[in-house]
C-alpha cells in the first residue's frame, strides 16, 4: 500500500468523524451563548448584542460550512458542486458568516476597550442603542461586500470531480486575497491592537485609586472585571490567529500552485492539511462558550 493511499484513507476517516465532534460541541455551545446573553441581567449590556450576533453567525459557519463540507469530504455528497445556484448561495452565506463572526468579536473587543477606559466620553460609547445600530450595519455591510459571490462563483470540473469556488483567473486571486483580508488577516491584527490597548487601560486603572465606572461596584469587583476583560481579549486573539490564519495561507498557496505538477503523495498530504485547517476554522466557531 502506497503512502498516498494510507494518507487518503486517514483523511477520509478524519473527514467523517472530526466534524461530528465539532458539531456536537459547537451547536449547543452557541445556543447556550445566546441563552446566557439574553438573560435579563445581561441583555442590556452592549457586549451581549455583539456576542449574540457572533453566535448566530457561527450557526452559518457550522451549517453552511461544517455540515456540508463533511458530507462532501467524508461521504462524497456535495449538492453545491452540481448546482451553481446552491454553490453560490452556500459560499455567500458561509464566507460572510465567517467574516461577520470575527468582526462581531472585534466589536465586542472595542466595547470592552471603551468601557475599561478612564475617559468618561469613551466609556459612554459603550451604549446599548449604539451596539444594536452597529450590529445591523455590520451585518448589512458584511453581506454587501460578499454579494459578488452570488455572481462570480462557479462549478469547475477538476480531475477529482466538480468543484465549487471562485472563477479561475484574476478573480480567484482577488477573492483569495479578499477572503484573507476580511476574515483571517485583518481581524487578528485588530485584535492584537485591541488587546494591547485594553491592557493599557487595565494597567492605568490599577495605577489609580479612583474607579473608572459610575456604578456601585467596589474596587475589587472592578479589578476582577478588568482581569476577566483582559483574559477574554487574549483568548480571542490567540484563538483567531491560531485557528483562522492558516486556512487563508493555504488558500493562497493553492491558488499560486494550481498549475504546478505534484506527485500523488504531495497531493494527498496537501488534501489532508486543507481538511484539517478547515476543521480548525469551525472549531473557532464552536468553542467560545467553553472558554
Amino acid at each position: 500500500m502506497s503512502a498516498a493511499t494510507i494518507i487518503n484513507a486517514v483523511t477520509l476517516q478524519f473527514s467523517r468523524f472530526a466534524p461530528l465532534v465539532v458539531f456536537i460541541f459547537g451547536v449547543p455551545g452557541n445556543i447556550f451563548n445566546i441563552l446566557i446573553f439574553t438573560r435579563p441581567n445581561l441583555i442590556k449590556n452592549p457586549c451581549s448584542t455583539y456576542f449574540i450576533c457572533a453566535s448566530f453567525a457561527n450557526f452559518g459557519d457550522l451549517f453552511f460550512g461544517l455540515v456540508l463540507r463533511s458530507l462532501a469530504d467524508g461521504f462524497g455528497v456535495d449538492p453545491a458542486s452540481y448546482n451553481v445556484t446552491l454553490c453560490r448561495f452556500r459560499y455567500f452565506f458561509l464566507h460572510s458568516s465567517l467574516a461577520l463572526s470575527s468582526w462581531f468579536n472585534i466589536l465586542a473587543g472595542i466595547d470592552r476597550f471603551c468601557i475599561s477606559s478612564r475617559n468618561a466620553h469613551r466609556r459612554q460609547l459603550s451604549n446599548l442603542k449604539y451596539s444594536r445600530y452597529i450590529s445591523a450595519i455590520t451585518t448589512f455591510v458584511g453581506w454587501a461586500i460578499y454579494s459578488h459571490v452570488l455572481a462570480l462563483f462557479t462549478i469547475e470540473q477538476l480531475k477529482t470531480g466538480p468543484y465549487c469556488y471562485a472563477l479561475t483567473g484574476p478573480y480567484r486571486v482577488f477573492y483569495d486575497f479578499f477572503y484573507f483580508a476580511t476574515f483571517s488577516f485583518t481581524p487578528p491584527i485588530i485584535m492584537i491592537i485591541l488587546g494591547l490597548l485594553t491592557y493599557h487601560n487595565v494597567h492605568q486603572t490599577r495605577s489609580h485609586v479612583a474607579p473608572i465606572v459610575t456604578n456601585n461596584a467596589n474596587t475589587g469587583q472592578l479589578k476582577r472585571r478588568d482581569r476577566q476583560l483582559l483574559k477574554m481579549a487574549c483568548i480571542q486573539f490567540i484563538c483567531t490567529v491560531i485557528l483562522t490564519l492558516p486556512i487563508a495561507i493555504q488558500k493562497l498557496y493553492a491558488t499560486f500552485t494550481q498549475n504546478v505538477v505534484k506527485g500523488a503523495t504531495q497531493v494527498a498530504i496537501e488534501n489532508f492539511i486543507t481538511i484539517l485547517l478547515r476543521v480548525f476554522v469551525y472549531i473557532n466557531a464552536s468553542t467560545s462558550f467553553y472558554m
